[in-house]
Order: C-alpha cells, then sequence, then structure tokens
C-alpha cells in the first residue's frame, strides 16, 4: 500500500503521525517550523488524506499501521528517527518503539491515551460505544461534538477536530477521514489496551506531553495515568488538544526542547 508521504527540512528524522479524524496536512505548519532543525516526515496513515483505501477493504489494526511506519522509515531515512505522535498517532509510535527499536531514537506522545488502569479503560470504552451507537444510527456526521467534548476543545465541531472548511475540497477531505475512522479504524485504536509489561519493555526514551488548557479532558487524564504507570514523564505545552495544528510556533518550541533534552538524557520540557 502506497501512503503520502511528505519530506521537508534537514537534520536528524524526526516522523510525524497523525492522529483520528486528521491527516499529515495537520502538520503542514508546525512542519515549517521545525524544518530548520529536522528532516520532517508527514504521511498519510491509511484510510486518512490521499491514501487510497476503503474501509471494508483495509486492515486497520495498529500492528498494520505500524508496519506502514516502519517501512516509511526504512525507505526514507538511514538512521534512527525521533518520532512524535499525535493523539492516538501515539498509540502507533509506541507500538513502533517497541517492535522496531532499531528505527526509533525516541518518542514524544501528544495524550496518547495509552491505559492500563480499568478505570481509564471504563472511560474510554463508554466513548467507544458512544460512537458506534452514530455508526449503527447511520449518523456518522452527527459524532463530531463527541469528539470535542473529549479532547477538551470546546464545543465547536469544525475549529476543534482538525477539520478545515476554507472551501468544499477540504470539508469533503475531512469528512472522508471522519467516515473512514468511523467505519474502519475505531474499534482498532481504541480498544488497543497493551500489558503494561510490554510497553515497559520500551527501550528508547519517551515523553507524554499534555496540553494546558485541555488537562482536565478525557484524553489529557487517561494520558496521564496512562504516563505514570509506564512511568514516562510528562510535560505540559500551551494549547489543547489541536496544539500542533493551532499553536504550530509554540508547539515547535516546546518539542524542540524535549528533543534537545532527551538527545541529553534528560526528560521534560
Amino acid at each position: 500500500m502506497e501512503l503520502p508521504v511528505k519530506i521537508r527540512g534537514s537534520g536528524a528524522p524526526l516522523l510525524m503521525i497523525h492522529g483520528i479524524i486528521s491527516d499529515g496536512s495537520f502538520f503542514d505548519e508546525l512542519s515549517r517550523n521545525l524544518e530548520d532543525d529536522f528532516t520532517v516526515i508527514t504521511y498519510d496513515r491509511r484510510g486518512y488524506g490521499a491514501s487510497d483505501v476503503e474501509p471494508e477493504d483495509t486492515d486497520f489494526s495498529v500492528a498494520a499501521q505500524v508496519e506502514d511506519a516502519a517501512q516509511i522509515l526504512r525507505e526514507r531515512t538511514q538512521e534512527k528517527a525521533w518520532v512524535f505522535g499525535d493523539s492516538a498517532g501515539g498509540v502507533i509510535a509506541a507500538e513502533l518503539a517497541l517492535r522496531f527499536p532499531q528505527l526509533v531514537r525516541g518518542l514524544v506522545l501528544l495524550e496518547p491515551s495509552i491505559v492500563f488502569d480499568e478505570e481509564s479503560k471504563r472511560e474510554l470504552g463508554e466513548w467507544n460505544r458512544e460512537l458506534n451507537e452514530y455508526v449503527r444510527q447511520g449518523r456518522i456526521r452527527q459524532a463530531m461534538p463527541a469528539f470535542a467534548r473529549v479532547i477538551g476543545a470546546g464545543r465547536d465541531p469544525q475549529k476543534n477536530t482538525g477539520i478545515k472548511t476554507a472551501d468544499l475540497a477540504q470539508i469533503r477531505m475531512a469528512y472522508k477521514n471522519l467516515k473512514n475512522f468511523m467505519l474502519g479504524e475505531l474499534n482498532e485504536i481504541q480498544n488497543y489496551y497493551p500489558p503494561i509489561g510490554e510497553v515497559k519493555k520500551i527501550t528508547v526514551p519517551v515523553c507524554v506531553l499534555l496540553t494546558q488548557d485541555g488537562r482536565d479532558s478525557l484524553f489529557a487524564v487517561t494520558s496521564k495515568r496512562g504516563a505514570a504507570g509506564a512511568g514516562w514523564p510528562i510535560g505540559y505545552v500551551p494549547g489543547s488538544h489541536n496544539a500542533p495544528r493551532d499553536e504550530s510556533g509554540p508547539f515547535a518550541e516546546a518539542l524542540k526542547g524535549v528533543i534537545g533534552k532527551m538527545r541529553k538524557g534528560e526528560t521534560g520540557i
């Protein structure tokens, strides 16, 4: 499967893995703010953006998506890469580091909701059942406010779920992303509950970022619990869950700071 890939800048490779409902374009402005320091690699995950797949014909498992990311790194770089995983992209990033440590130098994960405790599983499970009910009723577009709620970004679904509506093409792409998540990836990503013993086998440095405006949201709260369980350090960045897009300048500086400290064996921001 060929996935659209963009490469910008020069320096150490930095693979950026987007979350749900968005695509690689979510990182366009952030990439421009990082390209003087890194070779930034972004791509559209299967089912998103310009990737040409249909939900019913596609394997959306975490394992399959990890293989996608690993293949991109094998083909585009000759050295270990820093990997930034945004939201659900953090799930793929963590599994990538677990299965292919020879490709990964370190991980930075923004509110990835990698959880081990029963309370978090119950809370995320309730949200998962809510989304599945929208699918059952054929009301996929009406699910947008449910996403805004769990990322702590307010009630404007078009502003706060990664959707841009400057023209008809963007609107169509946004709803393609939503449809393919709801019909394909939903129950793969949302039911990813790795054993804590497995996650603790990750050998590369990891830092989990939480957003200051969204720190009480479901994704942030469950990510904080998961980071504590795995023993990963936590840092805070300005903005809400979509900070890589909406606060691209400050977020780029924060990300550079985190990676700079990880290079020195330090943690946090």
